[in-house]
């Protein structure tokens, strides 16, 4: 079970960093597109400013850390009640979830390579926090099917 808290301490960065990137897009969406930048605009091809700037870094109207907004606490919550009731249901469903985000962020990252032309660094990282509860999830997963087997 200890499994659940390398989620939910994944988890908790993952909503720490959603906040900061979706705070930034509410302000350059309708506060002030001018001066608008983040800590981590270090060249034109390294900018979260110029990522989140972009149209493209839009899903159907909502800038995408809104939706990371969302899915981190879900994700959260869902490990602390596998840990709670040791339950490898949560685990399930965190690893579909959390597919399902990998599938989110490669499409963004696509996004940031071929048609903004610059990445975002606070992006990379909410990746690999994603494809890191998504191993973890299998991992439970995988002794959950070890135990039903013996």
């Amino acid at each position: 079970m200890k499994k659940y808290t390398y989620i939910m301490t994944l988890a908790g960065m993952a909503i720490i960093n959603a906040a900061y990137l979706s705070y930034k897009a509410y302000v350059f969406q309708y506060v002030s597109k001018v001066d608008f930048s983040t800590i981590c605009s270090f060249s034109s091809t390294n900018s979260c400013s110029n990522v989140l700037a972009s149209p493209y870094s839009l899903v159907f109207g909502i800038p995408f850390p809104w939706i990371a907004l969302i899915v981190y606490p879900i994700l959260f919550f869902l490990a602390l009640r596998g840990f709670q009731k040791s339950s490898y249901a949560q685990a399930k469903t965190i690893a579909i979830l959390s597919g399902l985000g990998m599938c989110f962020n490669g499409f963004i990252i696509y996004r940031e390579i071929t048609i903004i032309h610059a990445y975002c660094v606070l992006c990379l990282i909410c990746t690999a926090i994603i494809i890191s509860i998504f191993a973890i999830s299998l991992s439970i997963l995988r002794e959950a099917k070890n135990v039903q087997r013996q």
